[in-house]
């Protein structure tokens, strides 16, 4: 078999009922010198049988019977992966036609780390589903080559978007598997900064909100945030107003979990980090009488 000349990797828990249209639609881009690895990490549901009985030399199964996480899983993926580039894709995600080979066509020959592209958050894949939410913002700025000053300011893309350099990825150590979540772009943080990354300004992923998707779990993010923020401490520190920004969205965090001392501490650092900012300012102070009201 000739070799593969990007690896995709999909980890997948108790995914039954979505993996296989999921694998189909990486298995059915018009690139493809492939290889697809699904990690099935622990299932219990059947999940391993229907990524079995998907008949395709290019698909291999593979367990991580630890059942310790979807990081874990996706680093054991690519410890078997065979190319050059590794690519993600989530176990209830669609990618849509041409996504694939709209980022080769850029990252093959270039001094770009890695790709990624646009993504819609819908809660199912028909047509006529509403569209809650497009990843990146478009708002922000730079998505496109040197994008640290965006990456530091909180997360802009996701695994199932990303093409990366085996070599840069195994070079910065892979994913964390201590975080609880965010892991994509605590992973991003360290790729982001070993060069530039390439940006397919097309929707050519839909994410399916599932109940069980780490995405809607708010504890953990809150959890992984306050690690990601001390963990890249000297990162954010080089760009202004980066550290306040992310005291003010961790006020809110804990704001919203019902923990106002937390809130509080956390916008007054905001305030302190930046204390010509009135929106800071008065969120420190609302925040303060809160908690010092319900103490």
């Amino acid at each position: 078999m000739t070799p593969p000349r990007v690896s995709v990797i999909l980890p997948a828990f108790n995914r039954a009922t979505t993996v296989a249209e999921a694998v189909r639609s990486v298995l059915d881009q018009d690139f493809s010198e492939i290889e697809v690895i699904v990690v099935d990490d622990a299932s219990t549901d059947g999940t391993w049988d229907t990524v079995a009985a998907i008949n395709d030399p290019r698909l291999s199964l593979i367990a991580n019977t630890a059942g310790k996480g979807a990081s874990s899983a996706r680093n054991h993926g690519v410890a078997h992966a065979r190319a050059p580039w590794i690519a993600f894709q989530d176990s209830d995600d669609l990618w849509l036609p041409g996504k694939l080979s709209a980022q080769m066509r850029r990252l093959e020959g270039s001094d770009f780390v890695a790709s990624y592209c646009g993504m819609l958050v819908k809660a199912d894949a028909h047509p006529g589903t509403p569209v809650t939410a497009r990843i990146p913002d478009r708002s922000l700025s730079p998505l496109h080559g040197h994008i640290l000053p965006s990456l530091v300011r909180g997360s802009c893309l996701s695994t199932q978007l990303l093409v990366l350099r085996r070599d840069v990825f195994d070079r910065v150590g892979g994913f964390d598997e201590t975080l609880p979540a965010l892991e994509d772009w605590e992973l991003m943080l360290r790729i982001a900064a070993e060069g530039p990354v390439d940006f397919v300004d097309a929707d050519l992923v839909i994410q399916r909100m599932s109940p069980n998707s780490m995405t809607r779990s708010h504890p953990n993010r809150l959890v992984a945030q306050e690690m990601i923020l001390k963990r890249h401490a000297a990162l954010i520190d080089r760009h202004p107003g980066a550290r306040a920004h992310h005291h003010h969205r961790l006020a809110s965090a804990h704001r919203r979990a019902g923990a106002l001392p937390q809130a509080a501490a956390h916008a007054a650092r905001a305030w302190r980090q930046s204390p010509a900012n009135p929106r800071y300012l008065i969120n420190a102070l609302l925040l303060g009488l809160r908690a010092r009201a319900k103490a």
